[in-house]
């Protein structure tokens, strides 16, 4: 049974960054890499890392001739294969699937300083025209990558035929409202609820974002933190701080929701972007949008209930 909650909380939420070398790493947290590698080579066989003009960007991908394209963008706590474990193995039956790692995530890097999610849109605009994609294709974005997936529809939407936005801080998110849910949690600020440094910051994460509750120990929370959180605490408070700085720029968008389908799903308790955004987001928009709420789910649903959500993505898109 605690072998099982370990992987839960592993592959769900923290699994994606690999900073430390593999000598410094705990035996589990390479494991649990190694596992969640082996799983998406089992569906997307090509791995690649491709140069664009301000970025290397690490993609896992197919391209059966015979299937549309769907872009996965992860969220802020995860690298690609991590965030979407749940996702390949259904949707790849009926996609071909484009998984990049963000930029400043898992193995895409950049020498730039741009923590835009423009920047992010881009790049990986770039990366997909080097592999050859020139239909439209489908976006899907979970949390921060879907802020990235509104971007990448606003600057690029005739490249786009449908768009899901999944627990995404779009439009109708503020810093104030993130300071504030992040307190509700017993976090001091969004930074600290995202990238936590202490036990305390651990668990008001835990509380926001995950329906069930793990069991661990503070000595394997401490570890957790030291491995997958702080060495990455100073580029995700540059991420944040630039989101809210430009927080005006981004509620003036209108992310051609108005003419792309878009599909909105969300967990009902979601404390990290509550439902409140995604509803503001289907009055705003209510032609071309669909709200799908799951009620027990905070910000997992793509993780807790994958089969029902998986099922939803691919007869939307369909």
């Amino acid at each position: 049974m605690y072998a099982r909650l370990l992987a839960f909380l592993f592959l769900f939420f923290f699994g994606g960054l690999r900073i430390y070398a593999q000598t410094k790493t705990p035996f589990i947290f390479r494991q649990q890499e190694k596992f969640v590698t082996k799983h998406i080579h089992r569906y997307l066989k090509k791995d690649t890392i491709i140069e664009t003009s301000g970025a290397k960007i690490h993609i896992h991908y197919s391209n059966n001739a015979n299937k549309p394209y769907l872009l996965l963008l992860h969220g802020m706590g995860a690298n690609a294969r991590s965030n979407w474990l749940k996702q390949v193995g259904y949707l790849s039956k009926h996609f071909n699937l484009l998984v990049p790692d963000l930029i400043y995530f898992g193995e895409s890097v950049s020498k730039e300083t741009n923590y835009s999610p423009e920047f992010q849109a881009e790049q990986i605009n770039q990366a997909i025209k080097q592999l050859n994609v020139t239909n439209p294709i489908h976006v899907m974005g979970f949390s921060y990558g879907g802020l990235v997936a509104a971007i990448y529809n606003q600057l690029f939407a005739n490249e786009v035929s449908k768009l899901v936005i999944m627990d995404g801080p779009v439009k109708f998110f503020s810093g104030q409202m993130a300071d504030s849910i992040a307190r509700v949690s017993g976090a001091s600020n969004i930074t600290a609820l995202l990238v936590p440094q202490t036990v305390t910051e651990f668990k008001a994460l835990q509380k926001a974002a995950v329906s069930r509750k793990i069991l661990t120990s503070k000595k394997f929370k401490r570890k957790i933190v030291a491995h997958f959180f702080t060495p990455s605490l100073a580029t995700r408070q540059l991420q944040v701080n630039y989101l809210i700085t430009h927080q005006s720029l981004y509620q003036g968008y209108n992310y051609n929701i108005d003419v792309t389908p878009t599909l909105l799903v969300w967990g009902a308790k979601d404390g990290v972007v509550p439902l409140s955004v995604g509803m503001s987001l289907h009055s705003h928009f209510p032609n071309t949008t669909q709200l799908l709420i799951f009620k027990k789910a905070k910000h997992d649903a793509h993780f807790r209930y994958s089969k029902a959500v998986n099922k939803a993505v691919a007869n939307f898109l369909k």
